[in-house]
């Protein structure tokens, strides 16, 4: 006879659940998602909260162990809310660094589905659109970069694919099979020729290592290509889904191209800090 894993009561020959026990359960869970993020956007009275969660716990059957996993669940819940439009606020972030403080969770929690760098990213984005250059990021170690003097870095990818597109050149068409000898040292009439060369474009990947976005400048820095692209000498931006396009003002340019896994971050961070 197998024992609910919810209320611990015999559940039945091979049964390990009462239904009705699960049912109170998801309920209880969703209760508890649903007041974390209805007081991190409304109330922001998180003594209430600490009060209401073991109530909640204690109703639904919800060990008590669970209780972090659910809070950091109804804080990425009202981070997605509030960054519906892409920006976080001040009032918002500060909601946000409240709930956290209060209920003591680590940044890695708190990050381990991506929030916590979402919410930065959104903040970054909001003081260079006020013309702010603010120091947000933290990078382990020393990047590969020789930045210029009075250089501020905004932001950093690493693992980051660079590629570029290269001109290559095919031949179409063929000739004859057989070598027909027309006079001495002249094989092929010239109509027997048919091949032509065609050139095309390839977009090729050409290393993978960082790309570096300062005040000033774009940065590639892997183990076979370094490149620098001064905003003043882009000439045009081409957002992608996983990263971004930029070619430079030269008569010969080809789109470079950075993939950082999240194009719409890069696009409009670049764009707005070309024009400070």
């Amino acid at each position: 006879m197998g024992a609910c894993k919810y209320c611990s009561k015999p559940a039945g020959f091979l049964r390990n659940k009462h239904a009705e026990c699960e049912t109170q359960y998801n309920r209880g869970v969703q209760k508890i998602i649903s007041e974390v993020s209805r007081a991190i956007r409304e109330s922001g009275d998180y003594e209430a909260l600490a009060t209401m969660i073991p109530n909640i716990e204690r109703s639904a059957l919800i060990p008590n162990g669970n209780r972090q996993a659910l809070l950091v669940k109804g804080w990425e819940g009202s981070v997605e809310q509030f960054l519906e439009d892409g920006l976080l606020d001040t009032a918002e972030e500060e909601r946000l660094l409240k709930f956290k403080n209060h209920f003591n969770l680590s940044t890695h929690d708190l990050d381990r589905n991506g929030a916590l760098t979402k919410t930065t990213k959104a903040a970054v984005l909001r003081d260079v659109l006020g013309g702010v250059i603010s120091k947000r990021l933290s990078v382990e170690g020393n990047l590969p970069i020789n930045f210029q003097k009075g250089e501020q870095l905004v932001w950093a990818f690493q693992n980051s694919k660079y590629l570029e597109d290269k001109t290559r050149r095919r031949y179409e068409g063929s000739s004859q099979g057989a070598s027909i000898r027309v006079m001495k040292g002249v094989y092929y009439r010239v109509g027997a020729f048919k091949g032509h060369a065609v050139n095309y474009t390839e977009r090729v990947h050409v290393d993978t290592g960082w790309v570096a976005v300062t005040n000033k400048n774009i940065y590639f820095a892997g183990p076979q290509k370094s490149v620098r692209l001064p905003y003043a000498k882009i000439v045009s931006f081409e957002p992608f889904s996983d990263g971004l396009g930029v070619i430079r003002d030269t008569a010969t340019a080809k789109p470079q191209i950075f993939v950082t896994g999240d194009g719409w971050f890069t696009y409009n961070l670049v764009t707005n800090l070309a024009q400070l």
